[in-house]
């Protein structure tokens, strides 16, 4: 991956002196060897950061030694670069760490794709964005795969904010927890799958940013434009040979629905691939648990209450169940 900045970095933080901080997650400071920039921490009330950890050092300032594993930490906008390439250099050792939960894991993995995953959605051809959807579409298959973590608690640790980076990675990571309970086990499968998630909003990259990011809601016109992605990205893919058909469906089909309501088509049931309605229950659940311009961010029972409402409907009926009851678990 290369070492750059994701063009699309949360909005920075300015501060009464004029420095310029951007917010970062705090389980992944903790996992990085003797970062080499300083990290600073909002304190509760206030809107000022403050000095964490200082760069070239583990230890935090004696007063700040609590910050919540789902909270946030700050770094200057003019460390980012160095930030993002020693996460970069850490990701390998970090992967492989069996002693960090694999939720915690997969949070660094998300930070250290944005870069990739950015640079490659901006580029005119989407060559590169296949090859970044297939490199790290392995590396949650390798990481989730088998392994104990709970939906919830990688739901607890991961990003929710609204940039294509965050949603695309957890839209992959669900919809490899959600395929596994549904009995999908082959290695090539789940990757597949994954490398669908981190594609299927491909075609957002042709929606003008005026629309994808307005602060208030969308008109019936710019609906009409977003509505038109699934359509888009499937026409960029659809004449690849290094795609299945499955998640070339993925991609065309995740706002299909049930009762044929959905589009770009308005197809019904088992016309909408499994893949596709696997990917579009992960999908309508981490954009209702994400914050949005228009919207506040809604709270873990609401939205699993709306999908168990969908179910049968909008979602599939079985699906959507799955996993409402996956992410009970405890």
């Amino acid at each position: 991956m290369t070492s750059s900045v994701p063009a699309s970095s949360p909005p920075a933080l300015k501060t009464r002196t004029g420095e310029h901080f951007v917010p970062i997650t705090a389980c992944v400071v903790e996992m990085l060897d003797e970062l080499q920039v300083d990290v600073f921490v909002c304190p509760e009330g206030t809107s000022e950061p403050v000095l964490y950890r200082r760069r070239g050092f583990r230890d935090v300032v004696a007063s700040l030694e609590t910050v919540p594993r789902d909270g946030k930490l700050y770094v200057r906008t003019t460390d980012l670069t160095e930030y993002y390439g020693q996460l970069q250099e850490d990701l390998d050792r970090i992967l492989h760490e069996d002693a960090i939960p694999a939720e915690d894991r997969f949070s660094v993995l998300q930070s250290a794709a944005a870069i990739e995953i950015e640079r490659s959605f901006s580029m005119i051809n989407c060559s590169q964005a296949v090859r970044a959807a297939e490199q790290v579409g392995r590396q949650i298959v390798d990481l989730l795969r088998g392994s104990n973590a709970l939906p919830r608690d990688v739901f607890r640790i991961v990003r929710h904010d609204y940039f294509t980076f965050t949603h695309v990675t957890n839209v992959a990571g669900y919809a490899t927890m959600l395929a596994e309970r549904l009995g999908i086990s082959g290695q090539s499968d789940l990757e597949a799958i994954a490398t669908g998630g981190l594609l299927h909003d491909l075609g957002k990259r042709l929606i003008p940013k005026s629309i994808l990011c307005k602060p208030g809601r969308l008109t019936p016109e710019d609906w009409a434009v977003i509505e038109q992605h699934p359509q888009r990205g499937y026409e960029e893919l659809c004449d690849r040979d290094d795609l299945v058909h499955g998640q070339l469906m993925m991609v065309y089909q995740h706002h299909e629905k049930i009762d044929g309501t959905g589009y770009p088509v308005g197809v019904v049931k088992e016309d909408i691939h499994p893949w596709a309605r696997l990917c579009a229950v992960v999908d309508v659940f981490d954009a209702m648990t994400g914050e949005r311009p228009y919207r506040r961010r809604l709270s873990l029972a609401e939205v699993l209450e709306h999908i168990q409402g969908l179910a049968g409907t909008h979602l599939d009926e079985d699906m959507a169940r799955c996993w409402v009851e996956l992410m009970s678990i405890r």
